[in-house]
C-alpha cells in the first residue's frame, strides 16, 4: 500500500501551488463521480492481507468509542483518527493548526485540501507494514473520496447513523479543564464539584464547537457534504449502515459484519 500513497504524494506534492490548483478545479457533481466509479474498480490495488476501512458518522456520533473496540478485538489493526490530529495540530499551533481552526471554531467542515495534505501526511507512516488501517474522520466529501480512490482500494466502510438530538444532548454535556485538557460530561462522566476540576479546583468550560447552536450547525454541514459519501460507498458494495443510540448494542453488529468481512486475518 506505501507504493501507492508514494505516488500520490509523489505527484501531487501538495505545494501552496498545487492548492491552489485544487482549489480551483470545477466541482464535479456527485452522480457523475459515483457513476465512473461503480463502472470498474479503483485501478490501484494494494496487498491482499491489508484492508483499508473508514468509519462515517455524525460529529459527535460514536466513532471514536466504536473504534476503540474495533482496535481491542482486531489486533491486526492501525488506526488513524484526523480529529485527533488536527486537535493536536490547533493545539501545537502549527501552520496546518491555525489554518483549521479558524473553520472548526465556526462549526464549519475543514476544506478539502487541508484534509487531504493532512491525511497523506500521516498515512504514509502507517502503511505497508501488513497492518489493516482504520481510518475515522475521513473522507468527508466526495471530493476527498475520489482523492482516495486514486491512491488506494477501499476495503470495508462502517457507517454509523445516530440521531441529531441525542448527539447535540451528548456534546452539549461536555465540558473542560482549559489547562490540563480534562474532560468531563455530566451525562456519565460529572466533576466531583459543579463546574469545577477535580484536580485543581478551577472553572470548567464549554468549548464553543461543544455548544448545542454550534453543534447543530457542524451537523447540518456533515449531512450537506457528507451524506453523498453513504450512497457513493454503497455503489460499490463495501458499505453497511448502523443504527441505534448505544455504542454496546451497535458494536457486536459491527463486529459480525467485521469478521464476515475478512477483518480477522
Amino acid at each position: 500500500m506505501r507504493r501507492f500513497f508514494s505516488r500520490y504524494v509523489t505527484r501531487q506534492k501538495f505545494t501552496t501551488g498545487a492548492i491552489s490548483k485544487l482549489k480551483e478545479q470545477p466541482r464535479i457533481p456527485v452522480d457523475s463521480i459515483i457513476s465512473s466509479t461503480t463502472r470498474s474498480t479503483t485501478s490501484t490495488t494494494h496487498p491482499s492481507n491489508e484492508k483499508f476501512m473508514l468509519i462515517l458518522g455524525k460529529p459527535g456520533g460514536g466513532k471514536g468509542t466504536i473504534s476503540s473496540k474495533i482496535l481491542k478485538d482486531f489486533p491486526d489493526m492501525e488506526h488513524i483518527s484526523t480529529g485527533d490530529i488536527l486537535r493536536q495540530h490547533v493545539r501545537d499551533e502549527t501552520e496546518l493548526g491555525k489554518e483549521a481552526k479558524e473553520y472548526m471554531d465556526h462549526g464549519d467542515l475543514v476544506p478539502d485540501e487541508v484534509m487531504i495534505r493532512l491525511v497523506l501526511d500521516y498515512s504514509t507512516n502507517s502503511i505497508g507494514n501488513g497492518k489493516h488501517l482504520l481510518l475515522d474522520g475521513f473522507p468527508r466529501t466526495i471530493k476527498q473520496a475520489a482523492a482516495l480512490d486514486e491512491s488506494i482500494n477501499v476495503d470495508v466502510v462502517v457507517d454509523l447513523n445516530i440521531p441529531t438530538e441525542i448527539i447535540v444532548e451528548r456534546i452539549a454535556d461536555r465540558w473542560i479543564h482549559a489547562a490540563s485538557g480534562r474532560v468531563y460530561n455530566y451525562s456519565y462522566n460529572p466533576p466531583l464539584n459543579h463546574g469545577k476540576d477535580d484536580e485543581s479546583g478551577e472553572d470548567l468550560v464549554q468549548r464553543y464547537d461543544d455548544k448545542p447552536k454550534t453543534v447543530r450547525k457542524r451537523l447540518d454541514a456533515y449531512d450537506k457534504a457528507t451524506s453523498p459519501l453513504i450512497q457513493y460507498y454503497e455503489k460499490k458494495g463495501v458499505l453497511k449502515t448502523f443504527s441505534g443510540t448505544m455504542s454496546d448494542k451497535i458494536y457486536p453488529e459491527v463486529k459480525k459484519w467485521l469478521n464476515k468481512m475478512g477483518m480477522n486475518r
